[in-house]
């Protein structure tokens, strides 16, 4: 029984997100990226690498969401 209980909820794990749950992450990323980006590139504190590190972040979330099934492009 555990066996079949692990075995289901790894194959579980390896479907894609709901397009609910991909939406609603969009939202977020449209409501969060724009103003972190700016922060980012105005913070003086940050050297340039720390900022291409950070910027990196945020274009990994993006290029997520819009190869996600699910996302109107």
């Amino acid at each position: 029984m555990k066996k079949l209980l692990l075995a289901g909820l790894l194959l579980a794990s390896c479907t894609a997100p709901g397009s609910g749950y991909v939406q609603a992450d969009l939202a977020t990323f449209e409501a969060i990226a724009p103003s972190y980006s700016a922060y980012v590139l105005a913070d003086p504190l940050l050297n340039q690498p720390e900022k291409d590190r950070r910027l990196l972040v945020v274009e990994t979330w993006r290029a997520r969401l819009y190869t996600a099934p699910g996302v109107l492009k």
